[in-house]
């Protein structure tokens, strides 16, 4: 009996023992893939100190040369390259090239911007024995530039892939940058490198911008400034340390949105065009908005439709073109009088319209029907009141009966005041909305209510406002309003706790925390159209 006793509790102490190493594994996995995964964000969130470049690098890496008997990298037609036939014409010639050449990591196919559309980038295609992902840093031999560090984002769900195709960006002008090619596994453990060397010239445009640092403590949000410097048709884009770290191609003219859906940009490339690309810089949709000299403001709905706003001899109109069909109809026209500023994002299949005669704010409904129509107006009665558009009117300004006071004044008791000012009550109330740039702010409107932010004069002084408007009962409720600490027109972006917020005229932009403290401010001194912050979500040659 003792000697089966002591079997037993001998069995239960290594089930016990099995049990708790097989659970200090399972932990130990999952604690090291959340370790990988803050290390990636950390990594590209540009705001870290490693610098690859040593004394040796340059003698170990491999030149890109694009011309003469040592050339190994393709070049592509760089002219008239804002059509998917010619976006067409270059992926077919790579698909050739990827069927005819075994290419691997030693000896891989590089292109210098196959598409045309991402000066000063290289396209890289090769396949590994096994699966791995691949981390690129470019790196100089200014220390004070850090390193640029992006994981290449191919689609599969792990992260991980035989076959490897990438576009290699962040290279600096005006120097020689190094860009390191790792092979990682899913861990992120090192497998193998190889270092390619380019020198880039200058542009013309600082390759390096001062910032001051603020009162807030917090981290900036991972991701790129995509600049728009008044005439200048190019889109710059820096780092969160002010490093510029590439750009995109136009043809004539930039406008002053930019947007990125589902792995894709979306941007004007001239007055009235505007192109959408892919993570290589290939063109999947380009379109002319017809009848239109010069967009004044666009949207895009993340499917296959640009918004556009644009004013002809007589009026102000909307306009929708499909990338799809690449036909323009116009929507909607403003009535004589009303002078539109701006327009967001659809939402749910409304966008809104700032006004800055009369000043207020326009919900378009149905934007995919065959008749939009304004669904609500917000703004002040009294400045309405002689449009067309006076009974689609809502003022916050105007305090509505409660069912208690009506039940007051129907018993013939004295309604009691309530002095206390709502913040509802200020909208609209001296606003000057001529430099108005709506935004609307996707993570915080849910098809019921929208989110929106801009900044407005308001007696001299310039107000950032971020407001919520309801879609079924139409109401407006000022969530925060602060000074911009600026002039002129400005542009407020909102990203989960942080927003940006842009003085054009100034050529100044920053980053402020969820109590609205500087983090930092960067000063490019040349005025603005436009400054947008993009993350990294399905994009791994931002």
């Amino acid at each position: 009996m003792k000697k089966i006793l002591k079997t037993a509790i001998i069995t239960i102490i290594f089930l016990s023992a099995l049990t708790a190493a097989a659970y200090f594994l399972l932990t130990k996995s999952k604690g090291d893939e959340n370790s990988f995964d803050s290390r990636v964000v950390d990594e590209q969130s540009d705001q870290h100190d490693e610098h690859m470049y040593k004394f040796d690098t340059d003698s170990t890496a491999v030149e890109l040369v694009r011309l003469g008997d040592e050339k190994n990298v393709l070049n592509f037609n760089q002219t008239g390259v804002f059509t998917k036939a010619n976006s067409k014409t270059a992926r077919d010639r790579l698909d050739r090239l990827i069927k005819r050449m075994d290419a691997d990591f030693e000896k891989p196919i590089i292109a210098y911007n196959p598409f045309g559309t991402v000066p000063d980038s290289y396209y890289f295609y090769f396949v590994t024995p096994s699966n791995c992902m691949v981390r690129y840093t470019v790196a100089v031999p200014d220390e004070d530039i850090h390193d640029y560090i992006r994981y290449v984002n191919n689609g599969t769900d792990n992260n991980i892939t035989t076959e490897h195709e990438f576009l290699v960006t962040g290279l600096v002008p005006g120097v020689t940058n190094y860009i390191n090619l790792e092979l990682v596994d899913e861990n992120g453990a090192h497998r193998e490198d190889k270092t390619y060397k380019v020198s880039l010239t200058s542009i013309g445009v600082p390759s390096d911008i001062s910032y001051v640092v603020g009162r807030s403590e917090e981290k900036l949000k991972s991701g790129l400034f995509f600049m728009m410097p008044k005439k200048d048709k190019n889109i710059y884009k820096y780092d969160n340390n002010g490093i510029m770290r590439g750009m995109l191609a136009t043809e004539s003219d930039h406008g002053k949105r930019i947007y990125c859906k589902s792995g894709q940009l979306v941007y004007q490339i001239s007055k009235s065009r505007v192109v959408r690309t892919d993570k290589l810089g290939m063109v999947t949709g380009a379109v002319s908005v017809s009848g239109v000299k010069n967009i004044l403001d666009m949207s895009y709905d993340g499917y296959e439709n640009v918004f556009s706003l644009a004013k002809d001899k007589k009026s102000y109109s909307l306009y929708r073109t499909s990338f799809e069909s690449n036909k323009t109809k116009k929507i909607y026209t403003f009535d004589k009088g009303i002078t539109p500023t701006s327009i967001t994002e659809p939402s749910a299949g409304n966008l809104y319209v700032s006004t800055s005669a009369p000043a207020g704010i326009i919900r378009i409904d149905g934007l995919l029907s065959s008749k939009p129509r304004p669904g609500a107006v917000f703004g002040k009665k009294s400045d309405w009141k002689k449009t067309k558009l006076k009974k689609k009117v809502c003022d916050p300004g105007k305090k509505k009966k409660s069912s208690e006071e009506d039940e007051q004044a129907a018993s013939g008791e004295a309604v009691s005041e309530d002095k206390t000012e709502k913040p509802e009550a200020k909208a609209f109330v001296g606003w000057d909305m001529k430099e108005v740039t709506l935004y609307l702010i996707p993570e915080e409107s849910n098809g019921s209510s929208d989110t929106l932010s801009f900044a407005v004069e308001k007696a001299g002084v310039t107000q950032i406002e971020k407001i919520r408007l309801s879609v079924k009962k139409p109401s407006l409720e000022i969530i925060d309003e602060k000074p911009a600490e600026t002039s002129g027109r400005v542009c407020v972006q909102y990203m989960g706790d942080h927003c940006s917020v842009v003085g054009c005229a100034q050529g100044a932009y920053e980053e402020r925390d969820d109590l609205f403290k500087t983090i930092r401010q960067y000063g490019f001194i040349r005025e603005f159209d436009g400054v947008w912050k993009l993350d990294l979500k399905g994009f791994s040659n931002l």
